[in-house]
């Protein structure tokens, strides 16, 4: 797995494994991800979350969907694992372990949970240094890189 950013080493960091899909769209180019206003600005970043305990990663990445979009997806493929420590401010230090996946939505099942997650369709170079966190952007690289090998 791949790290990206820097660790303090006088920091005790709490692991947080997570699930999270890159949503394509096979009708053009573009993603979804999510477009969230905070009070610091707006923050990008791709549908997901933690792990319960007791969950399988793909559980948890199709009770995310559910929450925070209200679909269920289908075509799921995985891209890979990144990690990243962070400061998540009321969370504190955390260690994430984030496993990626590609997916398509599929079925309106619900209303999202979270109000505040909003879907948006971009073009993902477009949105590369747009994402939140540096694992983001990294993963999105990595998305990039594998589609472009595949059309090719």
């Amino acid at each position: 797995m791949k790290y990206v950013g820097e660790k303090d080493e006088n920091v005790e960091y709490r692991k947080r494994p997570g699930a999270y899909a890159i949503i394509v769209n096979k009708d053009d180019d573009k993603i979804g991800i999510v477009k969230k206003l905070t009070e610091e600005g707006i923050e990008n970043f791709y549908l997901g979350g933690g792990i319960e305990e007791g969950e399988t990663k793909l559980e948890a990445l199709k009770r995310e969907m559910i929450e925070e979009a209200g679909y269920t997806i289908k075509n799921i493929k995985e891209l890979g694992e990144v990690g990243e420590f962070i400061f998540a401010g009321d969370k504190g230090y955390i260690e994430v372990i984030a496993s990626v996946y590609i997916a398509e939505f599929d079925k309106k099942v619900a209303e999202p949970i979270e109000k505040d997650h909003n879907v948006i369709w971009v073009k993902p170079e477009e949105y590369v240094d747009k994402m939140f966190r540096e694992w983001q952007r990294y993963i999105m690289e990595k998305f990039i890189e594998k589609r472009e090998v595949s059309v090719v």
